[in-house]
């Protein structure tokens, strides 16, 4: 009984938590937008948003493949630490690590990009119309648009493109094995909230690794700058925190996380 008691209260706990959090990075969204829009324009937040969900769409699309194609044989074989808990546990597989961004994350993320590529003649005169008309402040040249959309002039642009995304799919793989690890040595069981660290894991190290090829090909490659980083990291949990709460709302899930 005691147990059951215990059980009930840490669940009204991180209830309230949740709850928090969820109003905590909506009114991050929301000064995000504000800051931006005075900074700026209110049409370069609406690029930084465009230019951040192209560019973390394979990371998002790989993470939730991982769940729809996992199961068989865990990464960590079942070993322990000497910690007393596992390396990763049970639900990290080589089926969803390997298989969420090759067969779900990839083709789709390449798909998109041959719908940017063949439609661009008629997409560019949206950001051309708009740059000679003065409507950007912060993204007034046409080469962050063709960055973005289609990685830049063709093939070559294309090219690195393609490697963006095998490089933003895999990076998120390994952030989500990173924050499973980082779980288990803070002794937090499986389904239980890991805050903040389980929505953002992923987007970290997929942010990482599509940084990578600026090193050696830096004509070819864009850092997303700073104004997309901090979007991308205060969109992630309040996507994830707001899309759990109202499914527990409306009793889909058990808990709202």
């Amino acid at each position: 009984m005691i147990s059951n008691n215990n059980n009930g209260t840490l669940k009204k706990r991180n209830v309230r938590i949740t709850l928090l959090l969820a109003i905590i990075c909506t009114f991050l969204l929301f000064l995000d937008f504000l800051i931006i829009s005075l900074l700026y324009s209110i049409n370069d937040w609406l690029a930084i948003f465009v230019f951040s969900l192209i560019l973390i769409f394979p990371a998002y699309i790989s993470n939730a493949g991982m769940v729809f194609l996992g199961g068989g044989k865990p990464i960590d074989g079942g070993r322990i630490l000497r910690d007393g808990h596992r390396i990763l546990g049970d639900h990290k597989t080589w089926n969803g690590f390997l298989k969420g961004p090759a067969f779900i994350g990839i083709p789709l993320s390449i798909i998109l990009s041959l719908i940017f590529l063949w439609i661009w003649p008629y997409l560019v005169l949206i950001p051309l119309t708009g740059i000679e008309t003065g409507a950007y402040v912060l993204y007034n040249q046409l080469y962050y648009y063709e960055y973005y959309f289609i990685g830049g002039p063709f093939p070559w642009g294309f090219l690195g493109l393609i490697l963006r995304i095998f490089l933003c799919s895999y990076g998120a793989a390994i952030g989500d094995l990173l924050g499973s690890f980082l779980k288990r040595r803070f002794n937090i069981q499986s389904g239980e909230p890991f805050w903040i660290i389980d929505q953002l894991d992923f987007v970290i190290c997929a942010l990482l690794f599509v940084m990578i090829p600026k090193l050696f090909f830096p004509s070819l490659f864009l850092l997303p700058d700073l104004n997309i980083i901090l979007f991308l990291i205060i969109l992630t949990p309040t996507v994830s925190i707001l899309s759990n709460v109202v499914a527990y709302f409306l009793n889909l899930k058990d808990v709202p996380w």
